[in-house]
């Protein structure tokens, strides 16, 4: 009888299954996608796409325009520096069979200098072309990885979030760079519309399936535009 009862009295309290915390779900999620670029790659781009901010720090440093002699050696001194510096340590973000890659340094660093150099009254000129290489090819590899998707019907080793990731972040970025050192000043949508060119066809030349490092094309290719974009809607 008292087991009867106590058996009434005690109600049983039915638990749901615990499933994994919503937060937990997404977490995961988003370590499973960066996952996709391996650590030495995310240095690799990393080490890409930081020289690109640079002009920023610039814009809080007084600097004449043209720029002076001693302003193009410091520059030229961080430029080469920076090459130095990757050329010892590229074994940290080498990629699988590389040893060294004398091309890729080479030709991030030779467009910039040159430009910076040979044009010193538009430096605008050279800090946009850092950042089309910076920021829109070093997007184009990230966006290529992470997002996956389509490939480009002329190169299927690339791939259309590649593609227009470099447009989306290169173009607006390296406007604003334009912009922000031309000397006289011009309105952003004209250094749009210049560095928009410029970028679609840095972008292009970098989807394209030649054996040429990316970096030269890249560089060479922005470096070219920029001086035609100028030409067509500002002038010397």
């Amino acid at each position: 009888m008292s087991e009867r009862v106590t058996a009434m009295a005690t109600p049983t309290v039915q638990t749901k299954p615990q499933g994994r915390a919503p937060h937990v779900d997404h977490f995961q999620g988003l370590k499973s996608f960066l996952g996709r670029i391996s650590p030495q790659e995310w240095r690799r781009r990393a080490l890409h796409i930081l020289p690109g901010f640079m002009p920023l720090v610039l814009w809080k440093i007084f600097h004449r325009d043209p720029l002076s002699w001693d302003a193009r050696a410091w520059l030229g001194g961080i430029i080469i520096g920076i090459g130095v510096l990757t050329a010892i340590k590229y074994h940290r973000v080498a990629r699988r069979g590389e040893v060294a890659n004398s091309a890729c340094i080479l030709g991030y660093t030779i467009p910039v200098f040159a430009m910076l150099f040979l044009l010193p009254a538009q430096a605008e000129l050279g800090f946009a072309t850092l950042a089309i290489i910076s920021l829109g090819d070093g997007s184009a590899t990230l966006g290529g990885m992470l997002l996956r998707g389509p490939r480009l019907p002329w190169n299927p080793s690339k791939s259309w979030a590649g593609l227009l990731s470099f447009m989306l972040i290169g173009a607006p970025y390296s406007a604003m760079i334009y912009w922000g050192e031309a000397r006289p000043g011009v309105p952003y949508v004209t250094a749009f519309c210049m560095t928009a060119f410029a970028t679609l066809l840095a972008a292009i030349a970098e989807s394209l399936p030649a054996k040429l490092n990316d970096n030269v094309r890249v560089g060479a290719t922005a470096a070219v535009s920029l001086i035609i974009a100028q030409s067509i809607w500002v002038g010397w």
